[in-house]
């Protein structure tokens, strides 16, 4: 397997990658309390695991992971969340740093609350693309899109997050004493939700290019 991650690739890698395929992925989390069994950067670590392998199908590299988000569970132990102009002026600046550099396609993955720090990504998507209108800017939500994910509701740091770290990252979980939903967890039913997030993410990175090269 080639090496997709762009901080560890050399000019000329990076120059090659996107000549290949002009695909770019930016793994979105945030600093929150996941319980006491989960890391608290937990949403930018899965989804850039998430990234790393689509982009594998795909093609394309994967940015560094950014772990600032918004929203969710301020106040408690181990949350750092700004306010959404912070995270909607990141985004944009990045966005901008992308379209200049030739990418064609740009995968926004949230891996923390979707609806809500989903919704903003979206706006900020619409807007650059209205600027750029050849360009295709995709926010997957693979907790709803994936028919593999509503199988069973999203309950934060649960058996769907759980399961999800027990197969990525066991040595990061710490499950003693935990009762259910996350005792349900198992990293059997990790992989089965990672490997499908994988193909679906990949898949519309995919579409996205092959419809931008057909209308060229």
């Amino acid at each position: 397997m080639s090496n997709k991650q762009y901080e560890q690739l050399n000019v000329g890698e990076i120059a090659t990658e996107l000549s290949k395929s002009p695909i770019v992925y930016l793994p979105i989390g945030s600093l929150e309390y996941h319980a006491l069994h989960l890391p608290v950067g937990f949403d930018a670590l899965h989804a850039h695991r998430i990234c790393l392998a689509a982009a594998q199908r795909s093609g394309g590299v994967v940015l560094p992971p950014t772990y600032w988000g918004t929203c969710g569970h301020e106040g408690f132990v181990g949350s750092l969340l700004l306010r959404k102009e912070t995270i909607a002026s990141l985004i944009s600046d990045i966005l901008n740093e992308l379209t200049d550099r030739g990418y064609k396609v740009i995968i926004l993955l949230t891996g923390h609350y979707p609806g809500e720090q989903g919704e903003l990504l979206r706006k900020v998507a619409a807007e650059h693309s209205k600027i750029h209108p050849g360009l295709r800017i995709i926010v997957p939500n693979v907790f709803e899109e994936h028919p593999v994910y509503p199988e069973v509701p999203c309950q934060h740091a649960g058996k769907r997050e759980t399961s999800l770290g027990l197969y990525l990252f066991p040595e990061l979980v710490q499950m003693e004493g935990l009762d259910k939903p996350g005792g349900e967890a198992t990293p059997q039913w990790g992989e089965e939700l990672f490997k499908t997030a994988v193909e679906f993410v990949a898949q519309l990175a995919s579409d996205a290019l092959g419809q931008i090269n057909r209308s060229q």
